[in-house]
């Protein structure tokens, strides 16, 4: 009896460690990521937002450096260019979506214009 509550429990654990990438399920359509004339007030503002700069992380008095502003961002342009482009370390709980991370790298491209 023990054995069959411990090969149930082993299955319903196994089971249960499941992880589905939302970009896996639902692929984007590249057509419907627009890359193009994209400024800090308009498009990136919001992504660092919900990326970067909410109150568990990059904001203000909470964890260096702040991300809460076009000037905080520009001044901290490479390591967010290394961190979140580059090595995908950053967010934390995963790398940038594809749109996301194509919109950030051509905003720098373009020069990083705020609006």
């Amino acid at each position: 009896m023990k054995k069959i509550l411990l090969l149930g429990a082993v299955i319903f654990g196994l089971s249960s460690c499941y992880y589905d990438n939302e970009e896996d399920l639902y692929p984007m359509d590249p057509s419907d990521c627009e890359t193009e004339n994209l400024t800090y007030d308009d498009q990136i503002a919001v992504l660092i937002n919900l990326n970067c700069a909410n109150r568990g992380c990059h904001y203000t008095n909470v964890q260096p450096p702040s991300l809460t502003n076009y000037d905080e961002v520009i001044a901290n342009l490479d390591r967010i260019q290394v961190r979140a482009l580059q090595e995908r370390t950053m967010p934390p709980s995963g790398p940038l979506s594809t749109c996301d991370h194509n919109k950030l790298t051509q905003w720098i491209a373009d020069g990083a214009p705020e609006n």
